[in-house]
């Protein structure tokens, strides 16, 4: 058998009943959440429906210290351990609850003091990181003992619902990360008992031992494609080679045929199972869109630039949804905008990106500024989001490399149109279903061809409006209008929940059988 096994040949697709699977939280342990966080959730919810049962490898571990000096019983120090872990979770950091140091913060001297300690602190874990963790140094929280907790109750932490237990590690994933930054050969070793096997989100550079499997997600190899990321270039490179040692899921044809080239040696010892997933779209719709969401007259959302509230009509703005970086060419869309024109005509350009403090943020902060139809909302929750997509006109993609691409994925599965560079990720989002006639793949050499690009496709949005009351009495003329652009929005979420279910499947089928081809290999020897 050749290192090239797809997906579970000669295994049948079926459910993984009976099978505990640890999955690493890292990218639900940031601030935002953003497209590997969306993967994180569908693999959670894909191993829960499959019949596994699922646990979460999280590196937040808070200290209770107070709590023990106080003496009070270990059942309620527990419950204090679980709130801040899930406290960590669900703001995206690690708190201090020492109430002396918090007090101490207040103090400049103290704080510049801890500064220093906290460099020094990394300094030293850099030389020296943790090279092996073992079951003493893991905690466990079992969620069915979480009653009735409030977090439970919170959107961010909506994926729980999927998960059985949380698996403490300190700082493991950045040991992990610290390690592949050393020398090679230096792997996070991690001793697990009580589990069949691990699915990591993102590459690691970690060998678990007492488990059956291990299968690790690889979304791309932009760090070693593109300069301007803040990646450590040597250290990605070997966390990706560490993947050559378990099965593999790709987040795209694209990735894997550059994983093979680059990174897979033809000389490995083992041969794993590998395949390719289309993961699930990141949008979510209540029960009752089509009757509320479908019919609402405006969007106001507030402007980080202009730092007031704006409004946005339905299907009279274009979508960038990114994080604002040089690989996702915001300032050339940007260009592009404001040389089609289509603001003089009522269009706006609604970006949900957060800037950041460089000099790329501050090139596009100065164009943003500028024109005052350019909407700039930073990051938005997951119910703004989704409603954002519902009621724009296109959603556009400008990225110079993508490992997948969820935004135009989104964006397909509604229906809407999509003006997007022609990367090979977005090539196979736009071979999928009948998404051909919704994505528009234009070439990002010239900001003229995008220009003409969005005004084509304000143009067929408009000429559909105006076709929807043609004929109709002047006084009837808008009222028809409204009709129609209901009738648009309630189309687009029947269409988006039919193929999100279709790819849910597909995903949950194929997570399955990488999992079962690979548990047949290493039976195989």
């Amino acid at each position: 058998m050749n290192s090239k096994t797809p997906l579970g040949a000669g295994v049948a697709a079926g459910q993984l009943q009976g099978l505990r699977v640890l999955v690493t939280a890292i990218d639900l342990e940031q601030r935002e959440h953003r497209g590997i966080a969306v993967y994180s959730k569908g693999v959670l919810k894909a191993l829960r429906q499959a019949g596994a049962e699922v646990w979460l490898l999280t590196q937040f571990d808070p200290s209770i210290a107070d709590v023990r000096a106080s003496g009070l019983p270990s059942s309620t120090a527990k419950m204090i351990f679980s709130a801040r872990v899930l406290e960590s979770l669900n703001s995206g950091k690690e708190v201090d609850y020492n109430a002396m140091q918090v007090f101490l913060q207040r103090i400049p001297l103290f704080k510049n003091i801890k500064k220093l300690r906290a460099l020094l602190d990394e300094f030293v874990g850099t030389l020296f990181p943790k090279r092996r963790f073992n079951q003493s140094n893991l905690r466990a929280i079992p969620v069915q003992n979480i009653f009735d907790n409030p977090y439970l109750q919170s959107e961010r932490l909506g994926y729980l619902q999927d998960v059985d237990g949380l698996i403490c590690a300190s700082d493991i994933f950045v040991h992990s990360f610290r390690l592949a930054q050393r020398r090679a050969g230096h792997v996070l070793l991690l001793d697990l008992e009580g589990f069949d096997g691990v699915i990591t989100t993102c590459p690691l550079n970690i060998h678990i031992g007492n488990v059956r499997f291990v299968v690790q997600s690889i979304h791309d190899l932009i760090p070693l494609e593109y300069v301007q990321t803040s990646d450590h270039v040597i250290g990605f490179s070997r966390r990706l080679r560490a993947c050559a040692h378990a099965g593999r899921l790709f987040v795209s044809e694209s990735t894997r045929h550059k994983y093979e080239t680059a990174i897979l040696q033809p000389t490995s010892s083992r041969h794993h199972a590998h395949g390719v997933v289309i993961q699930s779209p990141s949008l979510t719709f209540p029960a009752d869109a089509c009757d509320w969401e479908a019919r609402i007259p405006e969007l106001s959302l507030h402007s980080e630039a202009q730092r007031r509230l704006q409004t946005l009509e339905p299907c009279r703005y274009l979508l960038f949804n990114s994080s604002v970086e040089p690989r996702k060419n915001l300032l050339f869309v940007l260009k592009a905008f404001i040389e089609a024109g289509i603001e003089r005509h009522g269009i706006k350009l609604c970006i949900t990106g957060k800037l950041k403090a460089d000099r790329y943020s501050a090139k596009v902060k100065g164009l943003v500024n500028s024109h005052p139809d350019v909407l700039l909302t930073g990051y938005v929750d997951e119910a703004t989001k989704r409603q954002l997509f519902l009621n724009a006109l296109a959603v556009v993609s400008p990225s110079l490399v993508e490992g997948f691409g969820i935004p135009v994925l989104d964006a397909a599965c509604l229906g809407l149109a999509v003006i997007a560079s022609p990367s090979e990720s977005h090539r196979e989002i736009q071979q999928l279903h009948d998404f051909e006639q919704h994505v528009l793949l234009c070439s990002t050499l010239e900001t003229s061809d995008w220009a003409s690009a969005m005004r084509l496709v304000v143009g067929r949005i408009e000429r559909q409006r105006l076709e929807a009351s043609e004929g109709r009495p002047e006084h009837l003329r808008r009222q028809q209008q409204s009709l129609w652009l209901d009738e648009l929005r309630q189309q687009r979420i029947r269409r988006y929940r039919a193929l999100q279910q279709t790819i849910d499947a597909a995903f949950q089928a194929s997570i399955s059988r990488v999992i079962q081809a690979e548990l047949a290999i290493l039976a195989g020897g």
